[in-house]
């Protein structure tokens, strides 16, 4: 790198003198001295040259709007990052996500979770020998938040009865770890639930008769290739939509892969309360025709195993590695340019950056156990997992590590695991995510862009397919299924 300073001129520079003749040289003797007159310049010549610094200039400003006024580029990120509500007027495109509501509540008596689509939400039972307060825990929630929220609940309800009751558990919090809603389903048609209201909670007891009716529900994404407005356009609650990504989670990532035009069929459960809608229970079929994928899921329970999504060839959902670190979240339709994964490097080691608002749920790419949580410099708080195969993973720049996570600690596909930041060197939101194998006591670093690969470059799938009688019973049983989807 060149030092900037005084440069040291030849012997004889500055000297004046007489000028050596050549073609476009001229003097003029006067007093001994010479003094050159300079060339005449073309009429044509001198108009290329005004058009050309009248372009340069106008570059100069198009530049300017682009990177500092419009914020889209890396030098719009050296001014920090800007103050913004996604959905907002005015402000950043991307902003925050999952920030405390005025009031966890809602104005559904029964749907405590209709209005916690910018949330963070988490499913949890209480069994073993968990008790509420563990599980909360697990979810995140401040221990603040736990103390505040046991207080407000026992007096409506022993929490002692809870501690491995296997009783669901839902909720949704703010990226800071404050509970905002939670739901405990206590028996068939019984839920307690407790809501943030100005500084406490409101607890309430429900019990209805339950029935469950299936739904068929047709979308197609519009120009935005907004999952959300296509449910608006469909007149079907929100909450869908992550059921929906989580489904797809393996073949296409709809944050940054959905493209307009691209279809989604999807056959759910939905759950009554009484003659009201409470929430969607499993999808049990779903079918994306799209530019990044074609596939179809049927739901099914092979004999003394779980219900699970399969091809219809019988072949499992799920595979080694999801498509993506960041779950499924609300996103301005204006903002999704700005969410395609890039390629980086930083001092040789390779990583993938995810640009996201602050508090957007990262996720564990495939079962793992966490191998260290750390301040790491530049790169901020960092995650380190080991999946099978000895393949690691570091997410980096996040705001928080979700759950009291510690080394040896188990975690499966898909867990909430930590939300995204700004820590350590970075002016701008984003989680950054290194994947790498150990060999020989040294890491060889892989390109994480692979795990949006098509073809045979996809990770593996994970589990059992079906196959003989099992398989013939799986086509038997998911025939109707398979006409609806069709």
């Amino acid at each position: 790198m060149r030092k900037k300073g005084n440069r040291r001129l030849p012997a004889g520079a500055g000297k004046k003198g007489r000028a050596r003749g050549g073609k476009g040289a001229s003097t003029k003797a006067r007093g001994g001295r010479g003094k050159q007159r300079p060339a005449a310049i073309d009429p044509a010549e001198r108009k290329a040259r005004n058009r050309t610094l009248l372009l340069l200039g106008v570059l100069a400003v198009i530049n300017t709007y682009v990177f500092f006024l419009r914020g889209e580029g890396s030098l719009a990120d050296l001014r920090g990052a800007r103050a913004a509500v996604i959905g907002g007027a005015g402000g950043g495109a991307l902003g925050t996500f999952a920030d405390p509501p005025a009031s966890g509540c809602g104005d559904d008596p029964v749907r405590i979770f209709a209005a916690a689509d910018d949330l963070l939400r988490a499913e949890d039972a209480l069994d073993g020998r968990r008790s509420l307060a563990d599980a909360l825990a697990r979810a995140g929630i401040v221990a603040g938040g736990i103390q505040a929220i046991e207080a407000a609940i026992q007096p409506t309800f022993d929490l002692g009865l809870l501690a491995g009751s296997k009783a669901p558990l839902r909720l949704a919090s703010d990226r800071h770890g404050e509970l905002q809603a939670l739901e405990i389903e206590l028996g068939e048609g019984h839920l307690l639930q407790a809501c943030r209201e100005g500084g406490g909670y409101v607890v309430r007891t429900l019990q209805h008769p339950t029935s469950t009716d299936v739904a068929v529900v047709e979308l197609e994404l519009g120009r935005d290739a907004d999952l959300g407005a296509a449910l608006d356009a469909a007149g079907e609650p929100r909450e869908l939509g992550p059921l929906i990504a989580e489904a797809l989670a393996y073949d296409v990532d709809l944050m940054t892969e959905a493209r307009p035009g691209d279809r989604i069929k999807v056959v759910v459960e939905k759950r009554f309360l009484g003659e009201r809608f409470h929430r969607f229970g499993p999808v049990l079929g779903i079918r994306f025709a799209g530019e990044a994928a074609s596939v179809t899921y049927h739901r099914y329970r092979p004999a003394g195993g779980e219900a699970e999504l399969y091809s219809r060839e019988g072949e499992p959902r799920r595979r080694a590695l999801r498509r993506s670190p960041v779950a499924f979240h609300t996103v301005a339709a204006d903002a999704r340019g700005l969410l395609e994964p890039t390629l980086e490097v930083i001092t040789g080691r390779s990583g993938a950056m995810y640009r996201r608002p602050e508090g957007a749920p990262v996720v564990a790419l495939g079962d793992a156990r966490v191998r260290a949580v750390d301040e790491a410099g530049d790169a901020g708080l960092t995650l380190e997992l080991e999946l099978e195969g000895g393949l690691h993973l570091r997410y980096a720049h996040l705001s928080r590590v979700v759950g009291a996570l510690a080394p040896g600690d188990a975690v499966r596909s898909g867990q909430l695991v930590g939300l995204a930041g700004h820590t350590g060197k970075t002016a701008s939101d984003r989680v950054r995510v290194e994947m790498w194998r150990e060999e020989g006591g040294e890491a060889a670093m892989l390109d994480p862009l692979f795990i949006q690969a098509s073809g045979d470059g996809r990770p593996p799938r994970i589990g059992e397919a079906l196959a003989g009688a099992e398989l013939d019973r799986f086509r038997e049983d998911t025939v109707s299924l398979g006409r609806i989807l069709r």
